[in-house]
């Protein structure tokens, strides 16, 4: 009588070690470039939003004669939307905005987690958390 065999059919352990090589090395891939879409995503609407800013700033000056808005030199958020009656574009508090005016000029930061753009001397000179030499949201452009 001859023996049969049972045909159980599943995979091998070398198999399953291939596919899971194989699914690591697209992870690798992948994750860093997700998180670069992130990163210009952030960096995109920071920009949007300081441009708008601008925009903002310039009316005022242009019917005040001064970026200094009532309520001082250093105003908060609100006090911005307030003052200028400008509020950011869609980010829903997700962003912190640091705003420092003189009476020709001003520097605009904003910031989400480690993201940061800064633009100083009505914005002629623009930084942010990519380019390498500048610590923090709160250091000169080179």
């Amino acid at each position: 009588m001859p023996i049969q065999r049972s045909s159980i059919s599943g995979f091998t352990l070398v198999e399953l070690m291939i596919t899971i090589a194989i699914l690591s090395v697209i992870a690798a891939i992948a994750i860093p470039a997700y998180n670069g879409y992130i990163l210009e995503a952030r960096l995109s609407t920071a920009r949007a939003n300081m441009d708008n800013l601008r925009l903002f700033l310039e009316d005022y000056r242009l019917d005040n004669g001064t970026y200094i808005g009532p309520s001082g030199a250093t105003p908060s958020l609100a006090q911005i939307e307030n003052d200028f009656g400008w509020t950011p574009d869609g980010d829903s508090g997700a962003y912190t905005y640091s705003l420092s005016l003189a009476a020709g000029s001003y520097n605009i930061a904003v910031q989400t987690g480690s993201t940061w753009v800064r633009c100083e001397d009505r914005l002629s000179k623009c930084c942010d958390s990519t380019q390498n030499g500048v610590t923090n949201a709160s250091s000169a452009c080179p």
